[in-house]
């Protein structure tokens, strides 16, 4: 009889709770795109790209554009980021800064093309605006476009969404309206 008592004690032994899963790291990325085609007077046409990406550790602005904007984008450029930590060899203009051996920022220009990289964990928030903001003004030099114009855009936009979404609303409220009156005439039939 004891040898079956302490058999039942160990089998009544309290399970250990399961330890819960990590949590996953997420990864927030949000990105911009813009493209533009231009045809001279020669009836030669160029094409201009901006692709903006911002995540959760970096910063990512590409370029590429017609060769007759490269002393413009150079100037914004110099005029932002100055000649501090600048190295040119040719035709390219290389900005870059380390810390420890990992690469914080690097912006690298050649004829037609721009690409700038900011790690942002470890550069300061004021250089990351500051780099943000360069890079809006890139974006309208290299686009054609200016603030005023992509906002207009953006609120076009959003009424559209806002015209759709009160359509949706109407359609939803009919067919409510039409399911209740079936159900009540299948009500009234019993």
């Amino acid at each position: 009889m004891a040898l079956f008592s302490t058999l039942e004690l160990n089998a009544q032994t309290k399970p250990q709770p399961p330890t819960p899963p990590e949590t996953p790291k997420t990864k927030t990325t949000s990105g911009t795109s813009y493209s533009i085609s231009i045809e001279n007077d020669d009836d030669e046409s160029s094409n201009s790209s901006v692709s903006i990406s911002i995540s959760d550790d970096s910063y990512k602005f590409r370029a590429s554009y017609h060769k007759s904007k490269n002393n413009g984008v150079k100037a914004i450029l110099i005029e932002k980021l100055g000649k501090g930590n600048l190295t040119v060899k040719g035709n390219t203009y290389l900005w870059s800064d380390s810390q420890s051996g990992d690469e914080i920022f690097e912006c690298k220009l050649t004829k037609g093309h721009l690409r700038m990289y900011v790690d942002t964990e470890f550069a300061s928030k004021g250089f990351i605006e500051k780099i943000n903001n360069l890079g809006q003004d890139l974006k309208y030099y290299i686009s054609g476009t200016d603030p005023q114009k992509e906002e207009e855009r953006a609120a076009a936009k959003a009424k559209r969404e806002i015209e759709r979404a009160e359509r949706d609303l109407a359609r939803a409220k009919r067919e409510l309206a039409r399911a209740e009156r079936e159900a009540k005439r299948a009500g009234g039939k019993n």
